[in-house]
């Protein structure tokens, strides 16, 4: 068998489509619509080539280098739904915090009620980071005033979302909406602190129509009016780990805790009886769905970046998810942490 294999490798290297890395014996999750899987990927120029059996790709494709993965599994990145984060900011305390995410196979996180002081922190030390920043913004006088001036900021790490809103006056809701209008920003609504002011949000959409996907969070399961307003106006319903699963909506039920972020979603599974992988899908390609960049990223599908994770155990089949850790993680193609 490995005579097979080893001659395969050396074929591969002297015909086929040069591309840039090759990852073979590996079981692929591909975390799409399909739930494909793989065993081997080919990359060129930061983008997935092709997903598939392992002997097609290392027949069709040649590339400098070639690995063999023993096994080991890949999966996208994803996105942690609610990062908590100091009020004091440093480049040592946000290294630590990218660290602990990278490890995992995190490469985005969003973070909700950002002050200007956090803000400014996270854009002086974006350059030195990789990790991917969603950032939704108090809509204090700042803040405001701040994105007015700068108009809207996309930088390759720090991206601003738009404003969060929890137990604001309506005169900072309606500014804020207004701006989210104007700019093509979002709002993300953190339900149990503003329900009292859906009437005026919702007012302030009339005449918007726009694919906003603003979003709300931290949803009471008895307010299930208010929810089909909301959704007749085209918003985001993001459930909570308490309430009843949908996968397209658990984005910020997966707020991390001591035990980590794949422990919870786990305990999730089995006290739902809901299959993990579809969870996992959830921490994925719908959270690129909130960014706007599904077609890009979120899943491993051809043409989408090579943005993944390689784990040195099994993720959808581990036991003790405090131990699953990445191997290695990859941002268009590029690795980006390595446990070595």
């Amino acid at each position: 068998m490995y005579l097979i294999f080893l001659t395969l490798i050396l074929c591969s290297c002297m015909k086929g489509e040069k591309v840039d890395l090759i990852f073979h014996n590996a079981a692929i999750l591909c975390l799409d619509d399909s739930y494909s899987t793989g065993n081997a990927i080919a990359i060129k120029n930061g983008k997935i080539i092709e997903i598939g059996p392992e002997r097609q790709i290392l027949n069709k494709y040649r590339a400098d280098e070639i690995t063999d993965l023993q096994g080991k599994e890949i999966t996208p990145n994803f996105t942690e739904g609610n990062l908590i984060i100091d009020s004091i900011l440093n480049i040592k305390i946000l290294k630590e915090i990218e660290i602990k995410q990278l490890e995992r196979g995190i490469t985005e996180v969003f973070v909700h009620n950002v002050s200007n002081d956090q803000l400014l922190k996270l854009l002086q030390y974006s350059s030195q980071m990789e990790l991917i920043w969603h950032i939704n913004l108090i809509p204090n006088k700042e803040n405001v005033s701040f994105i007015r001036a700068k108009n809207t900021i996309k930088n390759q790490k720090i991206h601003i979302q738009g404003f969060t809103i929890s137990n604001n006056s309506p005169e900072a809701i309606l500014e804020a909406c207004a701006i989210a209008k104007n700019q093509n920003l979002q709002i993300g609504l953190d339900f149990k602190k503003s329900k009292q002011f859906i009437s005026i949000i919702l007012k302030s959409l009339e005449d918007y129509k726009k694919d906003h996907r603003w979003f709300a969070f931290n949803l009471d399961d008895s307010e299930k009016n208010t929810f089909k307003l909301l959704e007749e106006n085209n918003f985001f319903l993001l459930l909570n780990k308490n309430n009843k699963f949908n996968p397209s909506l658990f984005v910020f039920g997966s707020k991390s805790s001591k035990n980590g972020l794949y422990y919870e979603l786990s305990v999730y599974s089995k006290l739902n009886n809901v299959d993990f992988v579809k969870i996992l899908k959830s921490i994925s390609n719908w959270s690129n769905y909130l960014t706007f960049s599904e077609t890009k990223s979120g899943s491993l599908n051809i043409g989408k970046y090579a943005n993944f994770t390689i784990f040195e155990t099994s993720l959808s089949k581990s036991h003790d998810y405090n131990n699953v850790y990445s191997n290695a993680t990859f941002i268009k193609g590029k690795k980006i942490y390595s446990m070595e």
